[in-house]
């Protein structure tokens, strides 16, 4: 009888611990990927990289697996969070970006894990919070996205434009000043973020701005790079705004260490017509100019 009992107490012991463990089976089923349980209870799969064939800088083959793609879900697939990284090649970054951002995932980071390397890959850091199932869709759709954009070819030259200057700068709203080398450039502070590094407070000066800069290019169009200074409760708006308007993200990542509040950098570059790059740009810095 107390073999009996004993044998039941436990039964009952391991379906409880049974049933206390998250099925994140349905997860690994939508991104291909059966994953597997970390000992601390984080789901995670990882995607090897194996195309195309990575070198570093000094022609050396990379291992697929120190360039990996991976989702971790951590919580209950009713109520996770996933943290991931995507390792893209360049023409890949913004696709991905975009499907991502359906899904209301937050994009964390863009950046080099490597001085060079052939071909260039990148990394798309992200994070999210929610139905599990709903993220993984989201992830899914954003990882059918690599290996299928066409590299992006080299437009044939043509003659460079002659943007008028002055109407740019009135349809961005804020002065410019044309640069030694021909570039138009076009700033916003930010003084009124009150930014401070360890209670010392920071003037604009140091890099606390979003700045644009415009080129004549040689395939006829207007070149547009920049940069975004931002909160992160701007981050994920700046992005949506700037692809609705086709203007690439390149890069995302921190200038500065340890500041109060915290920043978050926004790259971005462009070719087309002046004009509407300029109203597009108006369209992305007007929150940031009401605050």
């Amino acid at each position: 009888m107390r073999v009996a009992l004993q044998m039941l107490c436990s039964l009952c012991f391991v379906l409880c611990l049974s049933a206390q463990q998250p099925d994140w089976k349905p997860v690994g089923v939508v991104l291909g990927d059966a994953g597997s349980v970390l000992p601390d209870g984080t789901f995670r799969i990882d995607v090897p990289r194996k195309e195309p064939v990575l070198r570093n800088e000094f022609g050396f083959v990379v291992p697929p697996s120190m360039v990996l793609t991976y989702a971790a879900f951590t919580g209950t697939p009713e109520r996770a969070i996933v943290v991931g990284d995507t390792c893209m090649l360049p023409e890949e970054v913004n696709p991905v970006l975009d499907e991502l951002r359906k899904g209301n995932l937050e994009i964390v980071a863009i950046h080099n894990h490597m001085l060079g390397g052939s071909p260039n890959f990148i990394f798309l850091h992200f994070q999210g919070s929610g139905a599990a199932m709903d993220m993984a869709k989201a992830i899914r759709a954003a990882w059918d996205q690599m290996g299928k954009q066409p590299a992006a070819a080299a437009p044939a030259a043509a003659t460079p434009p002659a943007p008028d200057w002055k109407a740019v700068s009135d349809a961005v709203g804020l002065p410019g000043a044309m640069q030694k080398d021909g570039m138009f450039k076009i700033a916003l502070p930010r003084p009124q973020l009150g930014t401070s590094i360890d209670g010392q407070r920071l003037p604009a000066g140091v890099g606390l701005a979003c700045w644009v800069g415009f080129a004549p290019c040689e395939c006829g169009r207007t070149m547009v790079m920049g940069d975004t200074c931002l909160l992160r409760s701007e981050l994920q708006q700046a992005i949506d705004a700037y692809r609705k308007h086709g203007i690439r993200i390149v890069a995302i990542h921190n200038h500065m260490l340890g500041t109060s509040p915290g920043l978050i950098f926004c790259h971005f570059s462009a070719e087309g017509d002046a004009m509407e790059l300029a109203r597009a740009i108006k369209v992305v810095w007007s929150p940031l100019r009401a605050k």
